[in-house]
């Protein structure tokens, strides 16, 4: 059994990957299928439908069309009658002997199908309602926010001696413009930062009520794909009670579940303050030195906690003893579960020591393959777990010790940023609304290739298919709806990708077919032939480039 355990842990993953292929190869099969029954309905003669590139794995021939799929999972093709200028006779039911309005409307039925697919993803998603992270991909794909409750970007915490401070930018600034493109979101701010790297940016931001021009210059990063920019900035967010204990501190104050907290210890408070042990690593950015300051600060002032709360309308003080405890949480099935810990118990000794966040990351650090005895607390009765390598039947989660989580306690009250609301619409304005989200899809990914062409993006940030499906994948695990509202953006992406003036895509071929109509007689055959073999050698140079990029982006992430 020892033998198939690491297989079956990375099973989800496999299926996951699965997933994004099966996703993938159906949005080319539509966009095949739209150029297969375009093609049937004008009387033009289809010799192969494939999935998929390269030698045959599966297929059967129904009349005079061969159905098949094909060793290269990553394109597919219709292959018509006379399609190719070396093919052509002249012959009935050729493609190049077809008018020149029904060649246009094979060409044509391809993207549309592809657009039309996005359109009713989008629509699904929107009727049955989006999540967080189908909201975070709205943001992302189109620029815009999805409501007016989320516009706008405030500044919160930064580094001292980051690329922000040093142009001026305060904590509680709104963000305008950066080089005069506006900013609706932190999708798309963070975008502008990072496709600038040691660029002179012009950032206009609202502070107290009035307009202020700073200059920003964003230090170079490197990763596999090159370089990116970053401003060592983080964005406000309310800092909320997220769940409190009854009968705790916190709640024999009279603090409440939804209150906001606005300082601590007089310290204005712009983001989550996180004190899980992992804040406690050697080396350290500036963001998690944040968070061991505000730690720290409230570990030697135990005395007494200064909350400053708003609450509605309402600001209010609250002063309360620190209590500084560690609660659980933990995975479904794993080696902490079996040994009967339940989430929310709470962490009262670590082999024995009573430990904070800080000794507890020590803790975790020193104690290699040997066992671990848990104190906890459960409802006010303490009782003792022993973990041992011995217990272990399947590999940990990423981030979890033998299935735990670490949710440290602040005197009763778990903080935590506001759960951003499911968006729901009825089944009109869902329809609305998916038209909307494919219109200004539409004009983003044509902002992006105008970016592309004019060097502001550079070609090695662009995702092939291996990109693509490793995104999929990761989404898959996040559920239906941002799954299906990433493959519909995907969907209206091969849509306009396809229609780009490319000799070999459907682009190119209504491009011929424009020169045709001007100059009253088609492209010479040879010029074709000849064009379009020097845009597939092109075309797949470029794929090779991609996919470069992509597979040392994917390692990267493996090996980190």
């Amino acid at each position: 059994m020892e033998f198939f355990e690491p297989i079956l842990a990375i099973i989800p993953g496999i299926k996951a990957v699965l997933l994004a292929i099966i996703a993938l190869g159906f949005l080319i099969f539509i966009h095949e299928l739209g150029h297969f029954l375009a093609a049937k309905r004008a009387g033009i003669k289809v010799n192969t439908f494939s999935i998929g590139f390269g030698p045959r794995i599966v297929g059967f021939k129904r009349g005079e069309t061969e159905y098949k799929i094909s060793w290269l999972p990553f394109g597919g093709y219709v292959q018509m009658e006379g399609e190719n200028p070396s093919e052509q006779t002249g012959a009935e039911g050729e493609f190049a002997s077809a008018s020149l309005g029904k060649r246009a409307f094979v060409v044509i039925a391809g993207p549309a199908v592809n657009l039309l697919f996005g359109l009713l993803a989008y629509w699904f998603v929107f009727g049955v309602g989006l999540n967080a992270d189908a909201v975070r991909f709205y943001n992302v794909f189109t620029g815009q926010s999805i409501d007016k409750t989320q516009e706008g970007v405030q500044i919160g915490w930064f580094a001292d001696d980051g690329p922000a401070a040093v142009g001026g930018v305060m904590s509680g600034d709104t963000i305008v413009s950066v080089n005069g493109y506006r900013i609706s979101n932190w999708a798309t701010f963070s975008q502008e930062i990072q496709l600038n790297p040691e660029k002179e940016l012009e950032l206009v931001v609202q502070r107290d009520g009035n307009l202020k021009t700073l200059t920003v210059v964003p230090e170079a990063v490197s990763n596999p794909r090159g370089e990116y920019g970053r401003l060592n900035v983080l964005k406000q967010d309310d800092v909320i009670v997220a769940e409190i204990d009854e009968g705790s501190l916190a709640a024999q104050e009279g603090i409440k579940v939804g209150d906001q907290i606005d300082t601590i210890n007089g310290e204005k408070i712009y983001s989550v303050p996180y004190f899980v042990p992992g804040i406690w690593q050697p080396e350290s950015d500036w963001l998690i030195k944040k968070y061991q300051t505000i730690y720290e600060n409230i570990n030697q002032n135990r005395d007494s906690l200064n909350l400053g709360i708003r609450r509605g309308d309402d600001t209010l003080s609250f002063q309360l003893p620190v209590q500084l405890q560690m609660k659980v949480d933990v995975e479904k099935n794993s080696t902490a579960q079996k040994a009967g810990i339940k989430t929310g118990d709470i962490l009262a000794t670590f082999n024995g020591k009573v430990v904070d966040s800080k000794s507890l990351h020590s803790e975790l650090k020193a104690i290699g393959d040997n066992s671990v005895t848990l104190g906890l607390i459960r409802e006010g009765v303490e009782k003792t777990v022993t973990l041992s390598p011995a217990d272990v039947t399947k590999p940990d989660v990423e981030g979890t010790f033998y299935g735990l989580k670490w949710n440290p306690s602040l005197s009763g009250m778990i903080l935590n940023a506001p759960e951003i609301p499911t968006q729901k619409y009825n089944l009109f304005s869902a329809f609305g609304k998916g038209l909307e989200t494919t219109w200004l899809t539409c004009t983003a990914i044509t902002r992006i290739l105008k970016r592309l062409l004019n060097g502001e993006v550079s070609p090695n940030q662009l995702s092939g298919p291996i990109g693509i499906v490793h995104i999929t994948s990761e989404t898959a695990k996040v559920g239906l709806t941002s799954v299906l509202f990433f493959i519909g953006f995907i969907s209206i992406n091969l849509a306009i990708v396809n229609l780009l003036p490319i000799p070999i895509a459907d682009g190119g071929h209504l491009l011929f077919f424009a020169m045709e109509k001007i100059r009253g007689r088609p492209v010479p055959r040879k010029a074709q032939e000849i064009i379009q073999q020097v845009s597939f050698i092109l075309l797949i140079a470029f794929f090779l480039y991609i996919t470069w990029f992509d597979s040392l982006t994917l390692f990267h992430g493996l090996r980190n």
